[in-house]
């Protein structure tokens, strides 16, 4: 990640870094991308980047946090701004998570993360630590236990959660604690990666694709049972 004497940066000086970073990322994979070119496109000198990053990956680890934790921040200011009120929530978060990156260029990204080890490692790491382990249980539980990385990502997403139900008024969800919130969070979480997927692989069109990720979160809240 970052260090301090990045962060201490003007914020105009942080996002010229960054689009120059994101730039060269979706120009060359990860192996090929220049670091001459970031610093020339962001101003600044060689020596300067290595005072903000350690290497290349770092810049990229940095980016898909900053975007996580964006996503994340907004989740907490919804829920607060409508009283808890969940089920207005899935769809705010769908049509945030596509605006902030298709803006931030994530998806032409996470496609070149999908040829390179490194890049889809860290996009995983991230994504994992976003949700925890019901979103990306493949990621977190591996063959040889959870790696150190993804554990501290892990905890990360257990104090998200907890705040996230805390802020959630379940008086009317069939939620009883934290566990059952996750579940219930994951559920929709899904329902968005599969409708972004729909988008962005598979060529649906973005009214269509959100009319069937509105028609599965009906689904989840009220079921598919008749009563009786």
């Amino acid at each position: 990640m970052p260090t301090d004497r990045f962060y201490h940066l003007p914020e105009e000086k942080k996002r010229l870094i960054r689009e120059a970073a994101i730039k060269e990322f979706c120009r060359m994979p990860l192996e090929k991308a220049s670091i001459n070119k970031i610093v020339q496109n962001a101003d600044i000198s060689r020596g300067s980047f290595y005072t903000y990053f350690r290497d290349k990956e770092d810049v990229l680890e940095y980016i898909f946090g900053d975007v996580i934790s964006q996503v994340q921040n907004f989740c907490i200011e919804f829920l607060i701004r409508e009283k808890g009120e969940f089920w207005r929530f899935p769809k705010a978060l769908l049509d945030y998570t596509i605006n902030i990156c298709e803006t931030n260029k994530m998806f032409t990204l996470s496609q070149v993360a999908l040829g390179n080890r490194t890049m889809m490692q860290l996009l995983q790491k991230k994504i994992s630590g976003m949700m925890g382990g019901p979103f990306c249980p493949k990621v977190i539980q591996g063959k040889t236990g959870q790696p150190a990385g993804l554990a501290q990502e892990g905890d990360k997403a257990d104090v998200m959660f907890q705040k996230l139900y805390q802020l959630t008024d379940c008086s009317k969800l069939r939620i009883n604690d934290v566990e059952d919130f996750q579940e219930l969070f994951s559920l929709c979480i899904f329902n968005m990666v599969m409708t972004i997927g729909e988008i962005y692989q598979k060529g649906v069109e973005k009214e269509n694709a959100v009319k069937s990720f509105e028609k599965r979160i009906r689904f989840i809240q009220y079921g598919a049972a008749k009563g009786g």
